[in-house]
């Protein structure tokens, strides 16, 4: 079994192992691991942020001493090959002192020859053996037993949020992050792109229409100074994209001012929208239709 394993590490050379520490750094101190925080949130580290730091540094520290214990069984295959050519008389003995290596694997593997754990049972031929758990078998052990404690007690006694509290703070920073995300949004609407609002954004454009729009096109839209909105016929078109430019841009000719320095796009759309709910609504008092009829076109 140990010819085995002696075999397949001399199949390997340094330079693989070396490529490999090169590649797990470069993932643990890449950018993303450690990049900085630009999204307004604090930078202090709660006791749950800090927990996972322990685990990554912990979890580091053990890909370090695999990437030891690696090269101390190749160096220790290599030195044990070489005692074999040297026995054989492939090689001249020279000075040979210890590596670092080699006492490390033989510190943190301890394997004892069979002959020193070779039990007294023998069982139709098969003998017992009694060798104790390597080493680095009961730090992995010890080290779960500390993380099982730290858990308990961050968690059991409150120092961490829990499940639920968790979730609460992820959907606050998702209500944080969608309201940016609209309010993004609300502010690259134009008329190219506008579509008509939902019910809360038409309510919205009625308060907006009475306080902004009432003087010249009347309380109901009938039409004051300025054309009545709610029957068929328009001057500068009747699609929602079409309102939100006159909107916007206004009519000077006509004497509509513009509206892009007062209102927000988001507004602007609110407004139109509203506007259109009017259709047909037949307000008392309105004023004779102005420009052509506006015939919605139909989807295919």
């Amino acid at each position: 079994m140990k010819q085995k394993v002696y075999n397949l590490f001399n199949q390997k050379k340094k330079g693989e192992f070396r490529w490999l520490f090169l590649m797990i750094s470069f993932s643990l101190f890449s950018q993303n691991s450690f990049a900085q925080n630009t999204s307004g949130i604090s930078t202090d580290f709660s006791p749950l942020e800090f927990g996972v730091i322990i685990l990554l540094a912990l979890s580091f520290i053990i890909v370090i001493l695999v990437l030891i214990a690696s090269l101390s069984v190749y160096n220790y295959s290599q030195s044990v090959l070489k005692r074999e050519k040297i026995a054989r008389g492939e090689l001249v003995e020279e000075e040979d002192t210890e590596s670092f290596s080699e006492w490390f694997w033989k510190k943190f593997n301890a394997a004892k020859p069979e002959r020193a754990v070779l039990m007294n049972h023998d069982y139709d031929g098969i003998q017992e053996l009694d060798n104790d758990l390597p080493p680095w078998w009961k730090y992995g052990f010890y080290l779960s037993i500390v993380a099982g404690i730290i858990y308990f007690l961050v968690y059991v006694n409150g120092i961490a949020p829990d499940s639920t509290e968790e979730y609460q703070v992820a959907v606050a920073e998702g209500n944080v992050l969608k309201a940016q995300y609209l309010a993004k949004m609300a502010n690259s609407i134009d008329e190219n792109n506008v579509e008509l609002a939902d019910i809360a954004g038409i309510t919205k454009g009625k308060t907006l229409f009475v306080k902004k729009c009432r003087t010249c096109h009347g309380e109901n839209a009938e039409g004051l100074s300025g054309p009545n909105l709610t029957d068929e016929y328009w001057l500068h078109g009747g699609d929602i994209k079409s309102i939100f430019k006159t909107v916007k841009y206004g009519v000077a000719a006509k004497g509509m001012i513009s509206w892009k320095d007062q209102l927000s796009p988001q507004e602007i759309q609110e407004v139109s929208s509203f506007i259109i709910s009017l259709q047909g609504s037949n307000p008392p008092n309105a004023k004779d239709p102005q420009g052509e009829k506006y015939e919605p076109i139909k989807e295919q």
